[in-house]
């Protein structure tokens, strides 16, 4: 989890509207043609995104979704993240690198549909948002234990992207 995460208040509805909508506006065409393509939500794909990066604002070599260094995709960059284990430490972890945001969600896709702790509890719940959190949280995706919570307080308050 970035930093950035791990340090977001439940506070989520105080991020500015237009924050919001240039994220959605930047990013909703590559999550409309992710999940089309892999059949995975939209919303999933920018819920997590937002909370990931600060709605955007602190985003580290186009890595949307906090992935740590992976074994099937050369490069990575060290960063400063938050972890929570009793309390919270700041650590740096090597985290994967991306041409594109494009490529960070389809590397997403990947680790949640193949990854063992992943391709069952949560892949199988993709269908349905508050569900798919919670078993992210339990599968360990995050250290942050009120990652779900973010998730879903984010989701619940999502601006209209589908318009257009």
């Amino acid at each position: 989890m970035t930093l950035l995460a791990a340090q977001v208040s439940t506070m989520e509805v105080d991020v500015p509207m237009g924050v919001k909508m240039d994220f959605i506006e930047k990013y909703r065409d590559d999550a409309i043609l992710v999940g089309l393509a892999c059949d995975f939500p939209p919303i999933i794909l920018l819920v997590q995104a937002a909370l990931e990066t600060g709605w955007g604002k602190h985003i580290v070599s186009n890595n949307l979704y906090g992935i740590k260094d992976v074994p099937w995709l050369p490069g990575s960059v060290e960063a400063t993240t938050a972890e929570y284990d009793g309390e919270w430490k700041t650590e740096i972890h090597s985290f994967e690198t991306f041409d594109s945001p494009l490529e960070s969600m389809l590397a997403y896709i990947v680790k949640i549909r193949t990854e063992d702790r992943y391709k069952t509890s949560c892949w199988e719940t993709r269908r349905t948002p508050l569900t798919y959190f919670q078993k992210l949280q339990e599968a360990g995706y995050a250290t942050d234990p009120d990652y779900a919570k973010k998730l879903t307080e984010i989701y619940d308050n999502f601006p209209d992207w589908e318009k257009e």
